[in-house]
């Protein structure tokens, strides 16, 4: 009976860490997130092409969403052979605006979306402040995020290193 018992729990605590890995490898790759652009198309992550890959979730309201979007278009050319997801949740009315004061439809590389109030790709990742910063290398793997406002050049420091 006690043989038993302790064959019960053993089990039971190799199928909650096979759960908890599971999870953990879920986060490992990116959202599968479904956003609506400023053309009206729509754009998923199975649409993104092999490589490395850096998701932006902000607010075009956001004073540090701003500003980390100006310094990221100054210093392009850390971005250029990525590609680079800015996703939303505000809608159309704010993210056109945005988008057209920064010019980031001259940027092939670059998508900006909303995911409206699905809230999919921030609750995946269980966001708390903005922007938050998902950055990919080209397997596919998630290398660091960064949350709320954090120094530019550290973020630009490991886009390179992808």
């Amino acid at each position: 009976m006690i043989k038993r018992i302790a064959s019960y729990i053993a089990l039971s605590i190799l199928f909650i860490n096979i759960a908890h890995a599971q999870i953990a490898g879920a986060k490992n790759k990116i959202a599968p997130f479904q956003i609506q652009l400023t053309t009206g198309q729509t754009y998923t992550a199975s649409q993104l092409a092999k490589g490395p890959v850096v998701l932006i979730y902000f607010s075009p309201d956001c004073d540090h969403c701003v500003d980390f979007t100006e310094d990221m278009l100054k210093n392009y050319q850390i971005f250029a052979n990525k590609q680079v997801v800015m996703v939303t949740f505000q809608d159309m009315n704010m993210l056109r605006p945005f988008v057209s004061r920064h010019k980031l439809t001259q940027y092939p590389n670059i998508k900006v979306g909303t995911e409206g109030t699905s809230y999919k790709v921030q609750r995946y990742y269980q966001i708390r402040s903005f922007p938050y910063i998902a950055i990919y290398d080209k397997a596919g793997n998630l290398v660091r995020t960064f949350e709320g406002e954090q120094p530019h050049q550290t973020i630009f420091n490991t886009v390179k290193s992808i």
